[in-house]
């Protein structure tokens, strides 16, 4: 009977922007029990956390736009937004964003968002 030492698992992250699956990765365990490769199996197919870059599609809008990310004010707990599933992109020139640039966030492939509550947007 043979034990299973050795755990492989494919991952990816996702835009920070729209959600879209990005960046896989393969995750394999380097301390070789069946402990250690059942939490990496465990891992599999799963998404493990935002990525530091926007997508492809996300990034073609850096020089013109601000994405406005809507969330649940109380749904959201400190640094973990509710996202609704709503964005916008709004020209860069907005009286908003260049009044209160301290709200702008940019990824490392300068993509430019922040997070606005639903019903402001509303």
């Amino acid at each position: 009977m043979s034990e299973n030492k050795r755990g492989i698992a494919l991952v990816h992250e996702i835009c920070p922007i729209c959600g879209k699956s990005m960046n896989e990765q393969i995750l394999m365990n380097t301390v070789f029990s069946k402990k250690y490769a059942k939490e990496i199996e465990n891992v599999h197919g799963k998404t493990i956390g935002y990525s530091k870059t926007a997508c492809e599609n996300c990034t073609e809008y850096k020089d013109k736009v601000v994405f406005c990310i809507a969330i649940d004010e109380n749904k959201s707990e400190p640094n973990n937004p509710y996202r609704t599933g709503q964005i916008s992109g709004i020209k860069k020139d907005f009286k908003l964003f260049t009044d209160n640039p301290n709200f702008i966030i940019k990824t490392k492939n300068n993509v430019s968002f922040c997070f606005i509550e639903e019903n402001f947007g509303k």
